[in-house]
């Protein structure tokens, strides 16, 4: 789900994709996740989102905004 919710607002020609914002699971950083930016992303694979600095695993991902809307969540179990 996370990478479709990706794909379609790269490929939208009605978005923009530098207004994503995927928070994801950090657990080097105190706050327990990070962010990167649309623009920070240089490619979605089949199970990694692959940005200017690393990989991150679509499994990690918690919550996906564009432009300041949630749209895309994962529920807690």
């Amino acid at each position: 789900m996370v990478r479709k919710t990706l794909n379609k607002y790269k490929w939208s020609p009605n978005t923009d994709f530098s207004l994503i914002e995927v928070h994801y699971v950090d657990r080097l950083n105190p706050r327990g996740y990070s962010v990167i930016r649309g623009d920070d992303i240089v490619e979605l694979g089949t199970m990694f989102i692959f940005t200017k600095n690393g990989m991150i695993p679509y499994h990690r991902v918690i919550r996906i905004l564009y432009d300041g809307k949630i749209v895309f969540e994962r529920i807690k179990r």
